[in-house]
């Protein structure tokens, strides 16, 4: 192998000026197209790829979205009498303790010291349909670094006409 790099050391110098300037511009047009070919265009590939599954995911996520919005609106109509009996009868049920319950006039609001806030999430959502009921404001407060969390809430209705 040695023989070989001595061979070719020793070819090289018996070249003129002019055929080793070709040699090396031909060298480095050579080093630059692996180096372009072999790294940038495979670079610029992913990138392209990455933006257009990125475009279609947020696009999904838009429709997702959409859809929520307009098959999970809230129920407008009061189905029941007694609202209030409605909440609390359904805040035993999953032993969900409410605190300063007030009532004023068509709304009630109360306090829940601490609820996972899946489960808050969903029980609004079966109040809502089973009876009408909306979510009119709710504020939550961490409790821990789970997904509890103390939420005060108000509810309101309005009755048919």
């Amino acid at each position: 192998m040695k023989a070989r790099v001595a061979q070719f050391k020793a070819r090289y110098q018996n070249y003129s000026a002019r055929e080793k300037q070709l040699i090396k511009f031909g060298a480095v047009a050579l080093c630059c197209a692996v180096v372009y070919y072999g790294g940038m265009v495979p670079l610029d590939n992913m990138i392209k790829n990455s933006q257009a599954t990125l475009k279609r995911q947020t696009e999904t996520l838009t429709w997702m979205r959409s859809e929520i919005d307009k098959n999970h609106l809230q129920v407008q109509q009061l189905k029941t009498d007694n609202p209030r009996s409605v909440v609390e009868n359904s805040a035993q049920e999953i032993k969900l303790p409410l605190n300063d319950v007030r009532q004023e006039g068509q709304g009630l609001s109360f306090v829940v010291p601490r609820v996972d806030i899946n489960e808050l999430k969903n029980w609004l959502r079966e109040i809502n349909a089973a009876a009408g009921i909306r979510l009119e404001k709710m504020k939550l407060t961490p409790v821990d670094h789970q997904r509890d969390v103390k939420a005060e809430i108000q509810l309101s209705w309005k009755k048919a006409s």
